[in-house]
């Protein structure tokens, strides 16, 4: 079977709009608005209070194309319906010190899954787990104005738990897997990297961040189905412009077009897991956005998002040679109603079908995730990203229609190809699914709340129904079917 994803989450970012309703960031900028939540202030202290929530509902019929999800009790079942939820208050600090400010955080997680789990081949969460955590817990220091060259807060370094992620999620987005014994698997509220130590340079047009990473692993609580413990370092450079002033320096969403690089190294990995992350290297260029707005109002409209990925390992007990890219150009017809947006991209991640060979040449995803960009972005489709297979061995195409009715209110659909770059042993056929989605997204009036849902339909390529049928005489044809609704709030 191919390999099943391990992270996934695009449900709730979109569900969330920002990424702020599922991540505890550092204190609010001089000049930010107030955050939302319970915030005091005493002398040079000031203090923030607030909760993330979710709730969801999922709903598949049809699991595996016909050949069913089988329960951790054995019991294999045609379809699945269940609900993930979850809890997070979270408290976060700074202290101005005159060269700058100290700032710390924490958040704590408690998660949930009821009904009958998940609908993967083998579902995780059939036996309803629940788990409560500490998910955030880091200090820090910025600058301020201490360092004016470098501009308000252009120098910030922080240790210990914290939330990272660079470009869309591409590579890195998410250090934690859930599922299992920590329930929650799609809505996956916990997305932290441990031992981590991080130096952004916030400065304009050029930013830049060096880092240390660990992923947050605990293979008890997984039932040895986490990650490989990975311990890593790297750097990363992005030239961009703004959507307003500056702000850029800080959010990946306020960045109008981007240009940047990333080098890392994994220095220790668990090689009974993955025994090509120790050892590995790992190069990367990218673009985003409006990469052409300079030469006219013409362009301005138009988006164009790349990357492009190598892993290498050279040692003999754990040689790699992996590959992985996308473009993504879109355009935006900015004086029509609605402001519809299309998109058309192409994703290519490098397969191994040749075992002999000595090399592994099957592109691991590292710590990709849903994605800054919402829907469809690093989990491809609902039902595909989710339940059938990951960013690995996989060529895919997709078509994206989004628009916005109104200012609270936006629609959208995708389509999917999905193809083997490799064709399994015993496949001669490359097609893998075909998937449709369609979804809304709705920021109530009612603040901090948002509500969105999604309906998709996937269908098995030849090549899908053939691996299928050398594990199973089950029908494999029929068509998944799902459904979701999911409820995010942030105070």
């Amino acid at each position: 079977m191919p390999s099943l994803p391990r992270h996934r989450r695009a449900a709730f970012l979109a569900a969330s709009a920002l990424t702020a309703a599922v991540t505890l960031a550092g204190p609010a900028r001089a000049g930010d608005d107030e955050p939302s939540g319970l915030n005091y202030k005493a002398g040079a202290l000031d203090l923030h209070l607030g909760v993330d929530a979710g709730l969801a509902y999922y709903g598949v019929k049809n699991a595996g194309n016909g050949t069913g999800s089988n329960s951790r009790t054995g019991e294999r079942n045609g379809g699945r319906d269940w609900f993930e939820g979850f809890i997070a208050p979270k408290a976060d600090a700074s202290l101005d010190i005159g060269t700058g400010s100290l700032y710390g955080g924490l958040r704590i997680v408690g998660e949930a899954t009821r009904g009958n789990g998940d609908a993967a081949a083998d579902s995780t969460t059939s036996d309803q787990p629940s788990a409560t955590a500490l998910d955030n817990y880091f200090l820090g220091w910025k600058s301020g104005d201490s360092l004016s060259e470098l501009g308000d807060d252009g120098l910030d370094l922080s240790v210990g738990r914290q939330d990272f992620s660079i470009g869309d999620g591409f590579l890195i987005q998410d250090g934690t897997i859930e599922g299992q014994k920590r329930g929650a698997t799609i809505l996956s509220p916990r997305v932290a990297f441990d031992r981590t130590a991080i130096l952004r340079l916030n400065t304009a047009p050029v930013r830049a961040d060096v880092f240390h990473l660990e992923g947050t692993v605990n293979q008890d609580r997984m039932r040895g189905g986490d990650a490989a413990a990975t311990k890593l370092y790297g750097a990363n450079v992005e030239w961009f412009g703004s959507t307003e002033g500056d702000k850029g320096r800080f959010e990946y969403d306020d960045r109008a077009w981007y240009v940047g690089g990333t080098a890392m190294h994994l220095y220790d990995a668990d090689r009974g897991v993955a025994a090509s992350r120790d050892g590995m290297n790992v190069f990367a260029a990218r673009t985003g956005g409006a990469l052409f707005s300079s030469l006219g109002d013409g362009f301005k409209d138009f988006g164009l998002y790349s990357e492009y990925a190598v892993e290498r390992n050279n040692d003999a007990a754990a040689k790699l040679s992996a590959h992985a890219w996308y473009v993504e150009p879109q355009y935006t017809f900015s004086a029509l109603p609605w402001t519809p947006r299309i998109s058309y991209r192409y994703a290519s991640f490098s397969g191994d079908n040749n075992s002999n060979d000595g090399t592994n040449h099957a592109w691991d995803s590292l710590y990709t995730a849903g994605g800054a960009r919402g829907w469809g972005t690093w989990t491809q489709g609902e039902i595909t990203g989710n339940y059938v297979v990951g960013n690995s061995n996989l060529n895919s195409q997709s078509v994206h229609l989004r628009a916005q009715p109104t200012d609270d209110l936006a629609v959208g659909v995708i389509y999917y190809m999905f193809d083997y770059d490799k064709k399994p042993s015993g496949v001669s056929d490359s097609s893998l699914m075909n998937e449709v989605n369609a979804y809304a997204e709705w920021a109530t009036p009612v603040p901090g709340l948002n509500i969105s849902g999604l309906v998709g339909a996937a269908s098995s390529g030849k090549g899908r129904q053939q691996e299928l049928a050398a594990s199973s005489t089950d029908a494999n044809d029929r068509t998944i079917w799902l459904g979701e609704l999911i409820l995010a709030y942030s105070f």
